[in-house]
């Protein structure tokens, strides 16, 4: 198995406002009413988000090397995105998630989408997902994706009140790992098929 690390990265895939590219799908709700602070405090917690564009995704891996390696990393840039616009969808569905997800791999990202969409609550900042690394499939077996997602920069929004929450992943905690599986398809495609991640890991840099 030929394993390559992401330590000195080839460029960042700013997959930019997320959920722009879903635009005319689905319309953005009215802004609630300002609401009137009283004092300095509570001016500074009175944070509002503006929807729909409000999420990004970036991207840093390694140099790109082959055309499956190439084909292999843009399915995981493509299943990532795919997975934070359903979070930021109200209904956490996505036309593109059964293009890039399948198997465990959907079920497992479609539990992670519904820790979003059950709270009725919306990502909001960048995601950075870095430090990646690629094993290529070697006899029959799936090739592997891993990264560190630093979720530090993102925020809860709440969909409904379009008030600022919690960070996602406090400054103190240490990076999500996730490592996803890909196999090829029968039509030549590769699929994200397994997908694991595992919070606070100290393989990863903190927030």
């Amino acid at each position: 198995m030929v394993t390559r690390t992401g330590r000195r990265y080839f460029g960042v895939f700013a997959l930019g406002a997320v959920a722009a590219l879903a635009a005319g799908c689905a319309q953005a709700p009215a802004d609630p009413p300002q609401i009137q602070p009283t004092t300095a405090t509570a001016q500074r917690q009175d944070q509002r988000i503006t929807l729909p564009v409000t999420v990004a995704v970036a991207f840093h891996h390694p140099v790109l090397a082959t055309r499956t390696e190439y084909a292999v990393l843009f399915t995981v840039q493509q299943a990532m995105r795919s997975m934070v616009q359903a979070e930021y969808a109200g209904n956490g569905q996505d036309p593109q998630l059964a293009e890039y997800w399948t198997g465990a791999g959907l079920s497992s990202v479609t539990a992670q989408i519904k820790q979003w969409t059950g709270h009725q609550q919306q990502p909001v900042g960048t995601i950075v997902l870095e430090d990646t690394q690629y094993s290529q499939a070697v006899g029959g077996h799936s090739a592997k994706v891993g990264f560190c997602a630093d979720w530090s920069h993102v925020v809860r929004g709440e969909s409904r009140t379009h008030v600022v929450g919690a960070a996602v992943q406090p400054k103190t905690a240490h990076s999500t790992y996730e490592q996803l599986g890909l196999t090829r398809q029968p039509d030549r495609r590769w699929k994200v098929s397994a997908l694991t991640a595992t919070p606070n890991a100290p393989q990863c840099p903190k927030g």
